[in-house]
């Protein structure tokens, strides 16, 4: 009865709770574990979620190059950690060697499914969290104060028993701690803020976006921002960033709208899966991606807001930079809105009445493309 079905949610909650801590603490020791070790652990989790991706999207009928992807993907991590400067080049070089693999080691040459998850699978799996090694084997991060770092490092060894690594604690390590507690507390607070609070799903303000995670809300996403805006000014006071209040702001905004785009990300490939779980490793968790599909997306955007963002405000402040902010909100707010097929329709400068006689020949067949063949799939947009 109900009884048993609130005991199996409280035990499945439990179990999720224990399994976060433990990662929490493993990923604690992994990021002060010094550059090589880190790479090695990190590189080793994402290739199980390489594994764990490419083994989800083979169930749609695709046959992706996963070998080739897969040594790809560590040449990733090597540069990231090693040879920052040539790290850039990893993609290109890799998407080469894809279509080589395609085009001499396959009996058939490889489809456009084919082609683009393993594309997908470099950039999500290998090229987007090699930017976490490049960010935490970064000697000196802007705006990051060194007598923070110098008194955890001799604070850390004081209480080791053990002789450590000179690069225990960069100043990367410091940041990449601060932005993943803020990705993990976000998620934690979008969790619990919407079994609490959660009365507007996200659906109602982007139907794609609900369609990839229904149970996701508005309040649980609002309670996740709040959770890594606290910790983001807490690690931009710690940490002493320039205009620390400003930036702490604009740090945990990023990070929550970030990690929601990393775990609507997982989701969708899911839904077009048919799975409900990338994996069964960690209990109540289910896989890799399911645990780590957040933080994809935010090693990226974290390493361009310390290299790009912390210069621009320390350089021009507080006001130029949010003058700066909400330029790019408004810019990307506009567009978002013009690029909205009804837009067009209210205020008619723009009509596809004139393409009704239109046609793609090919020599296959001739499909007429009018304004309706588009309607389903855009979902009013362009």
């Amino acid at each position: 009865g109900m009884d048993g079905g609130q005991q199996v949610k409280k035990k499945s909650l439990s179990k999720r709770i224990v399994t976060g801590w433990l990662l929490a603490f493993a990923g604690t020791a992994v990021i002060f574990s010094g550059n090589i070790l880190y790479t090695m652990v990190l590189a080793f989790v994402a290739m199980i979620a390489q594994h764990e991706y490419f083994n989800t999207v083979m169930m749609t009928g695709v046959k992706p190059a996963r070998r080739i992807s897969f040594v790809a993907s560590i040449a990733m991590y090597v540069c990231a950690c090693k040879f920052p400067m040539q790290h850039q080049l990893g993609l290109p070089l890799g998407f080469a060697a894809v279509v080589m693999w395609f085009l001499v080691m396959r009996p058939k040459p490889g489809t456009n499914a084919d082609i683009s998850t393993t594309l997908t699978g470099l950039v999500y799996t290998g090229l987007m969290p090699s930017y976490w090694a490049r960010l935490r084997c970064m000697e000196t991060v802007p705006g990051v104060s060194e007598a923070v770092t110098t008194s955890l490092d001799c604070g850390i060894r004081w209480l080791s028993p053990l002789p450590l690594a000179s690069d225990i604690v960069t100043q990367g390590a410091l940041t990449y701690w601060f932005a993943a507690l803020g990705c993990a507390l976000a998620d934690v607070g979008a969790y619990f803020g919407g079994k609490t609070w959660g009365r507007r799903k996200i659906s109602d303000v982007c139907p794609a976006a609900g369609g990839a995670s229904p149970n996701k809300t508005v309040e649980g996403f609002l309670s996740g921002a709040v959770m890594a805006m606290t910790t983001a000014l807490i690690g931009a006071r710690v940490m002493g960033w320039p205009q620390w209040i400003f930036t702490g702001i604009m740090y945990g905004i990023m990070i929550s709208f970030i990690s929601l785009v990393g775990d609507l990300m997982a989701s969708m490939i899911k839904r077009d899966a048919g799975v409900k779980d990338f994996g069964t490793i960690f209990p109540g968790h289910g896989g890799i991606l399911d645990r780590l599909d957040s933080y994809i997306f935010v090693g990226p955007s974290v390493y361009a807001f310390v290299t790009l963002f912390l210069p621009f405000v320390e350089r021009l402040g507080v006001a130029t930079s949010a003058a700066g902010v909400a330029g790019v909100f408004t810019t990307v707010a506009t567009m978002c809105i013009i690029s909205r097929r009804d837009f067009w329709k209210d205020v008619n400068i723009f009509s596809m009445g004139d393409m009704s006689n239109m046609s793609i020949s090919s020599n296959v067949t001739n499909t007429y493309v009018g304004p309706t063949a588009y309607d389903g799939e855009d979902e009013g947009r362009l």
